[in-house]
């Protein structure tokens, strides 16, 4: 009797599964289906088609897909992440490997590691194989990470991994990803463990919500340069072992993020809390309460408030940390600290002194990203600000400069948003907004890009929508700093709101050039001429040199009537252009 021999042959393998797809069946299981539905109909199918690939499996939360290319199947695989959004998103593994087919199915080891890929994947991530990356490289728009060789589960010898994001520069649909590793070399990436938050009671809603937040958060917090986060998934059995301080040492982590959630009829609460592991000690927590009415809502919503204060929580601890350090004994990431500390103050003689921090930065460290993002951002200020320039061609040089970095660095949510202002000080309001969008679509949970896109809307004369993203950006984050108050002001003056505009400067500390700029806009729009020309002559003390026609932050509406009405106030107060 003849045995068949099973037919073998080499295939590219995706396997892609949804991220949380048990959590969300429970919440919204028709909501839920009829949104995967209309994604594989909108953009699985059609990505695969394209790419003339066989899907083999549909398993509910995931896909099995066979191409006869790994070039399509890779660039398969980033159609369906640029595609994705905060409700779907994939893990996604791709292989090139030997696979056996049986009538329309297919298995083996090839399929096997795929599979092992995207269960190690973070959300939003692809990791490939070293024979994708070998087969694929300098053929894909995209950045492969060497990630080193891991050991997978039921996969004999470690296998070499590879993390892939899009490379196009300019395209408004780059993959969000941190830069790559040399643009950390001054700047400290902190490493972060995302512990499983707990749910307190027995009621199904709270430990839905505590699932869903801990996978939201480590996503969202994926997209902050700042911060290198280990999967949740991946910790759980070392958290349940050890403890998770003991765990986050074990997987040398600087920081874990606790997470508790209760919910009382409609009232949720929810607990959370950043523990420095080295020493145990509390770096931030707070309590957030909300209305549980829509859950997606409410877990956006929670979501976006801890991801962006916990950025600035761990900024502030850093800058705590070298208050009493002189500056010759700073580290190069300090010195970047205290650069930043003295470019925050807002006035002209500490930008000065900010750029000489940045400038010996990038001598020592000309590849790095961040310390000539640093320099560029002094330029800005003081282009902002209508101070003396530290160079006379600070805008050609900072454009010039940021768009080599942005060639380099193209989903970095830093440059897009300093370049979305720099275009628009050279007039170029639509590039400026453009940026601003692709800053706030690479890090939508940082509120500093949340702010960029309003700020660049009130520039671009929409000022309705501007009001709603600065307000959206201070309420975001319990951290906020003064500027976000300053800018907000800027549009309510501009809607008329001036009462609003001036009780914001009750609760900013000290005094910069721009806030009294912004306030005597509002008190003049409140008729209060005395108090804004008695702030004027203040600001004349306190800015020799500095000409207000060259200040950019107001010079540089789109139109014309806007920029008439804040020089017609500035004038009414005593100042001239």
């Amino acid at each position: 009797m003849t045995k068949t021999r099973p037919e073998r042959r080499l295939a590219a393998i995706v396997a892609a599964d949804v991220v949380g797809y048990s959590r969300m069946m429970e919440q919204d299981e028709v909501g839920t289906l009829n949104r995967l539905k209309d994604f594989e109909r909108n953009v699985v199918e059609p990505a695969v088609e394209e790419h003339f690939g066989r899907i083999v499996k549909r398993m509910g939360d995931g896909y099995i897909v066979q191409f006869q290319s790994i070039v399509s199947a890779v660039e398969c695989a980033m159609e369906w992440q640029k595609a994705s959004d905060a409700q779907i998103t994939f893990r996604i593994g791709v292989n090139l490997g030997d696979v056996i087919v049986e009538d329309d199915d297919i298995y083996g080891e090839g399929v096997n590691l795929a599979a092992r890929l995207e269960s190690v994947a973070n959300p939003g991530e692809i990791l490939v194989s070293e024979d994708v990356f070998r087969q694929s490289g300098g053929k894909v728009s995209a950045t492969f990470q060497d990630l080193g060789e891991k050991t997978l589960k039921n996969i004999s010898e470690p296998v070499r991994v590879f993390r892939l994001a899009s490379d196009e520069p300019n395209s408004p649909d780059t993959l969000a990803s941190r830069p790559a590793d040399d643009a950390q070399t001054s700047w400290k990436v902190a490493t972060v463990l995302v512990s499983p938050f707990r749910h307190l009671g027995s009621g199904g809603d709270a430990a839905s919500l505590a699932s869903g937040l801990t996978e939201t958060l480590a996503a969202a917090l994926a997209h902050f340069e700042e911060f290198k986060i280990i999967d949740p998934g991946s910790a759980t059995h070392k958290i349940s072992n050890l403890g998770t301080l003991d765990a986050g040492r074990q997987l040398g982590v600087e920081y874990v993020l606790e997470g508790s959630v209760q919910i009382s009829g409609q009232k949720v609460r929810v607990g959370v809390q950043l523990i420095d592991v080295a020493s145990g000690s509390r770096v931030w927590s707070d309590t957030i309460n909300r209305e549980f009415e829509d859950a997606f809502e409410l877990q956006d919503d929670i979501t976006a408030f801890v991801a962006s204060t916990m950025s600035d929580a761990v900024g502030e601890e850093w800058a705590k940390a070298i208050l009493a350090k002189p500056d010759a004994a700073l580290d190069p990431h300090e010195q970047m600290i205290r650069g930043l500390q003295l470019l925050h103050r807002g006035n002209p003689k500490d930008c000065a002194n900010a750029r000489a921090f940045f400038e010996k930065l990038v001598q020592s460290d000309p590849n790095g990203m961040f310390p000539k993002l640093c320099l560029c951002w002094t330029y800005a200020s003081e282009l902002s600000g209508g101070w003396p320039l530290g160079r006379e061609d600070a805008l050609e040089f900072s454009l010039r400069e940021m768009r080599d970095l942005m060639r380099r660095y193209p989903r970095s949510a830093h440059i897009h948003r300093l370049v979305s202002r720099l275009c628009i000080f050279d007039g170029d309001h639509a590039q400026g907004v453009a940026h601003a969008e692709r800053a706030y679509e690479l890090n939508p949970y940082n509120s500093d890009m949340m702010m960029a896109l309003g700020l660049a809307k009130l520039w671009n004369g929409e000022h309705d929508t501007a009001v709603v993203l600065l307000e959206k950006a201070f309420s975001t984050n319990r951290y906020a700093p003064d500027i976000f108050k300053i800018y907000l002001a800027l549009a309510y003056y501009l809607t008329g709101r001036f009462d609003d505009g001036l009780k914001l400067f009750d609760s900013i500390e000290g005094t910069t050039s721009v806030t009294q700029i912004y306030r005597i806009l509002n008190l003049v729009g409140l008729q209060q001429i005395e108090e804004a020309r008695a702030e004027a002559q203040s600001w004349l003390n306190n800015n020799a040199g500095s000409k207000l026609g060259d200040a950019q932050s107001i010079n540089s509406f789109r139109h014309q009537e806007d920029r008439e009405q804040i020089f017609a106030a500035l004038r009414m107060a005593g100042l001239s252009q």
